[in-house]
């Protein structure tokens, strides 16, 4: 039988070594971090964040065969083996044992208790003299209240249960059958409606963005909003979910690669391909902002290619208004890498902030790497706030003279030295794309004298021909008037 939901999976391999910390009597191993840290739940927290939540643990010390918890019994505190054994143990409904582990430090049990109310699902009872260091929910909330990143260990013990055999493997009324990917935002999962045979995507967001300030009500306002937007190249929202603790966006399953994928693997794509992969980009973040809703974290791992090689942008989990784009709290949100400099200023937010983070993308489709890297969070931030874009024919001398006109326009520091509006861009590639297309241009001029009494109908006249010729491909139109000084009758 398949263990329950309180039993957690075998620790994985410790973390690389960092800066000695202050762990009060916890068992530190050789690289100054306490051993517990080695499980792969903690893995990646920084070293002032596992410490906030070693201050939050009280030490408890359990003599062998004392029961540590009880199955059935309501719980809102998990424990963190730090020294010794323990035993767990799940019994039947007629009291007999039908699971039985034991558990040797440094091991973690009734975590979900953290996210949950639900009754514990084992006992577990001291094997030998255990040294528990007992973590309850109300202290936790307020650790993740001052440092929303504490929280980040709740996704990956969620993600591990929704994958085990046996534990939680529903979201609402959907049934989760495998996990497709996962990043730092979110983990999206593969579902199935059970009555409808409907095959979804489940995203579940960070625990670090729920307990963002604001984030729970201002999710809910776009979720709406999301769920409301039906463009050809942004992935359909079906539906949300709430549950362990976190939110669950419910979205159509896609077959095909993410873009990222492809970058990794160091394919090369066409510069025509290119082309129209941004411009198709382009279109759906300017119908978004047509809706009032920003992105806020374009990048390749968000952009999805069908099995035609269409555009589906996806995770607009952080997405805004401009109206709530600078009530983030002080904390940055979206990827470091794609993040055009008012968005790490912190200020007002509009389109041209999604189309920093496109050209970034373009620069990564040319090149195969992001034009700015660090060591640090901070200094790459800086590079982006300072530093020019760089060239990127200095890695590819081949890309085409328009990709590189359009990476150096969609990334200007300043906003109003972009383009206006990602209608603009995919205008500008475009022509871009349609231009090698043809040896020959033909310039027709028209130009037209009237009287002042006539105006109305030739700006009649005029609009109804730009109407028809505008969304015309590999037509160009510049519309103009100028009015005379001195009309003679």
């Amino acid at each position: 039988m398949s263990p329950p939901s309180d039993i957690p999976p075998p620790p994985s391999a410790p973390p690389s070594p960092s800066k000695p910390g202050n762990f009060r009597a916890s068992s530190v191993g050789a690289d100054g971090r306490p051993v517990w840290s080695r499980l792969g739940i903690f893995r990646g927290l920084p070293m002032d964040t596992l410490e906030q939540i070693r201050e939050a643990m009280t030490d408890v010390v359990f003599e062998p065969g004392e029961s540590i918890i009880e199955q059935g019994e309501q719980g809102d505190d998990m424990f963190l083996l730090d020294r010794g054994s323990v035993k767990i143990r799940v019994h039947g409904k007629m009291s007999n044992t039908i699971f039985e582990r034991v558990l040797t430090s440094p091991a973690l049990f009734g975590e979900m208790a953290l996210i949950t109310s639900e009754p514990r699902t084992a006992t577990v009872l001291a094997e030998s003299p255990a040294r528990c260091l007992r973590l309850g929910r109300e202290t936790f909330e307020s650790v993740v209240a001052k440092n929303p990143q504490a929280s980040v260990f709740l996704t990956k013990i969620v993600g591990e249960r929704l994958m085990e055999a046996g534990t939680i493997r529903r979201v609402g009324k959907y049934e989760v059958r495998g996990r497709l990917g996962a990043g730092a935002v979110a983990t999206v999962f593969e579902a199935v409606h059970p009555e409808l045979g409907q095959e979804v995507a489940l995203k579940m967001l960070s625990h670090a963005l729920v307990f963002h300030p604001g984030f729970a009500e201002q999710f809910h306002t776009e979720a709406r909003l999301v769920a409301s937007l039906n463009h050809e190249h942004i992935v359909r929202v079906l539906d949300t979910a709430q549950a362990y603790g976190t939110h669950f966006i419910v979205m159509e399953k896609l077959n095909g690669t993410l873009l990222e994928d492809i970058v990794e693997k160091g394919e090369r794509l066409p510069w025509g391909m290119i082309r129209r992969i941004l411009k198709e980009v382009a279109l759906a973040l300017d119908y978004s902002h047509s809706k009032d809703l920003l992105h806020r974290d374009i990048k390749p791992s968000n952009v999805f290619l069908t099995e035609d090689r269409r555009v589906k942008i996806l995770d607009f989990g952080i997405a805004t208004s401009a109206e709530a784009s600078v009530s983030s709290g002080g904390h940055l949100l979206g990827t470091p890498y794609y993040m055009a400099p008012e968005q790490i200023l912190g200020q007002r937010l509009d389109g041209r902030a999604d189309l920093y983070a496109l050209g970034i993308m373009a620069y990564e489709l040319c090149t195969h790497e992001v034009p700015f890297d660090a060591d640090t969070l901070d200094d790459l931030l800086r590079l982006h706030l300072s530093e020019p874009m760089p060239d990127p024919r200095v890695l590819e001398p081949d890309i085409p003279d328009d990709l590189v006109q359009f990476i150096q326009t969609a990334t200007a520091k300043k906003a109003a030295d972009r383009f206006d509006s990602c209608e603009e861009a995919s205008a500008f590639l475009q022509t871009a794309a349609e231009l090698p297309l043809v040896r020959k241009l033909e310039l027709s001029t028209l130009a037209i004298s009237y009287h002042p009494s006539r105006r109305a109908v030739v700006a009649q006249a005029l609009r109804e021909l730009h109407g028809r010729l505008s969304n015309t491909p590999g037509i160009s139109l510049l519309y103009g008037h100028q009015a005379s000084e001195q009309v003679n009758d």
